[in-house]
């Protein structure tokens, strides 16, 4: 733009400084206070985006607590916000559970912290105690304690890997634990990290965790975050989730095939020899129904293959 004004905007300028609508001295520039110690680099769009794709994380995690576990617990997303890595460690319990992995095939590392109010009521029920909120102690974990806290370390990674994998496929591994977060010189003071805070719920007992996404090591992944949507109704309604395409793929299921249905007296059934045909409303040509551990799901019709009966599905069994 000419910042440079023309005659007829000067004279009205003038005009309006001898009508004393404006004064020579006016300041009418606003100014907006900013941080050079915090640089705000994500977006509310971004963070909104991170926060939906966490609530999965949280979903998925709680479910997974709960069948190691044996009851019930919830795993809810609290907040989700950029700071400083400095601000995130001060924020921290000392001790604590701070545990830092790798995300190969990025660059750099992200941290999990399970609070001790979230990690004794956990190894509390591991170890066969009761059903109610064991006291919190306020101690670093002893060598037993840092292996059961590995084993709920390497549940969540594995969580979190399902959770990238709907982004980009990342191979997540621990590469050290401490008790105090300062003893870990993850990346400088200053750095942008995006925290992701939960709270979870254990039986009668209520604790938190923090896992901290460096702003250098998800910039490659922020676009593609924002550009995807996680509501239900977006996705594929034939989509088999996580789990299925896992382990549970192997599982065996029965199917079966409805060729057809009629009905009879008893006299009739009674009655019926070798030879007697069974005569029904369904057309020879018509369709079957495929039978899915008994119950409907697909629409077919008879032919054969390799010298075989077989069902070719032609749909899916409309519900009536």
């Amino acid at each position: 733009m000419n910042p440079s004004l023309n005659p007829g905007e000067v004279e009205a300028l003038l005009k309006a400084v001898e009508s004393g609508a404006i004064s020579p001295g006016s300041d009418t520039i606003t100014t907006i206070a900013y941080d050079f110690k915090r640089p705000e680099r994500v977006s509310k769009e971004q963070i909104r985006a991170l926060a939906n794709l966490h609530e999965v994380f949280a979903r998925s995690f709680g479910a997974s607590l709960s069948g190691m576990l044996r009851t019930v617990t919830e795993a809810r997303l609290e907040a989700m916000a950029q700071m400083t890595y400095q601000e995130f460690v001060a924020g921290l319990p000392n001790p604590t559970c701070f545990t830092l992995f790798s995300c190969q095939p990025l660059a750099g590392s992200m941290m999990v912290e399970f609070g001790p109010d979230m990690m004794f009521p956990v190894m509390d029920r591991l170890l066969g105690g009761g059903h109610g909120a064991p006291p919190v102690m306020a101690r670093p974990l002893t060598a037993i304690e840092w292996t059961l806290a590995g084993t709920i370390t390497r549940r969540a990674l594995e969580d979190l890997t399902a959770m990238w994998a709907i982004v980009r496929k990342l191979t997540l591994a621990p590469v050290s634990s401490e008790s105090n977060p300062l003893l870990i010189q993850a990346m400088p003071p200053n750095e942008l990290v995006v925290v992701a805070s939960f709270s979870v719920r254990v039986g009668e007992a209520a604790g938190r965790m923090n896992l901290c996404l460096p702003y250098v090591t998800i910039e490659p992944l922020v676009a593609d975050v924002e550009a995807h949507s996680w509501y239900p109704a977006a996705t594929s309604a034939t989509a088999a989730p996580p789990a299925v395409r896992g382990p549970l793929s192997q599982a065996s299921i029965r199917i079966s095939s409805v060729l057809a249905e009629t009905t009879m007296t008893l006299r009739e059934l009674l009655n019926l020899e070798k030879g007697d045909l069974i005569e029904t409303g369904r057309p020879g040509a018509g369709t079957v129904t495929l039978l899915i551990e008994g119950k409907p799901k697909f629409a077919g019709r008879p032919a054969t293959y390799r010298n075989r009966w077989a069902v070719e599905i032609t749909g899916a069994e409309e519900r009536r």
